[in-house]
């Protein structure tokens, strides 16, 4: 796998790359949209069409206008931590157990919504490197997610 890996506080966060560059694209998008137009162009493709507007359908609520304004907290899920998707949580689907045990991960809950992977941050290389061992390409990386 091609993983990257950020620091955020006392944690760090693994994620396959291409997962985290998507979901660091819907964060930029919720950052810099100021109306509710400039986020259906700023989403990756099909993001609008997969989260926000099945929201609108379900609830039968009006689509916001274009011109509408638009801040990172109307997005659908965000207030309740459930969006956009939360990496620290999608660890558990494919960080190696022995890892987890290894380097003191704790599966903890969340207050809000359900189990997530937290690593220590002083580990982060020392993950990495264990991860390369495995074959796996690792590298830290800037991105927001």
């Amino acid at each position: 796998m091609d993983i990257v890996y950020r620091v955020a506080g006392e944690s760090v966060v693994f994620a396959v790359r291409g997962r985290a560059q998507y979901v660091a694209h819907i964060w930029k998008a919720l950052e810099e949209s100021k109306t509710w137009g400039e986020l259906r162009r700023n989403l990756p493709e099909g993001e609008w069409e997969d989260h926000f507007q099945p929201h609108f359908d379900d609830y039968e609520e009006d689509v916001p206008g274009d011109d509408e304004p638009f801040e990172a907290d109307d997005a659908p899920g965000r207030g309740d931590g459930d969006y956009p998707p939360w990496l620290a949580q999608e660890q558990l689907d494919w960080f190696p157990p022995e890892l987890i045990e290894k380097f003191g991960g704790d599966v903890g809950p969340s207050v809000l919504n359900g189990e997530f992977l937290d690593l220590p941050a002083d580990k982060a290389e020392q993950i990495a490197q264990d991860l390369r061992a495995m074959r796996h390409t690792v590298e830290a990386t800037d991105l927001e997610f």
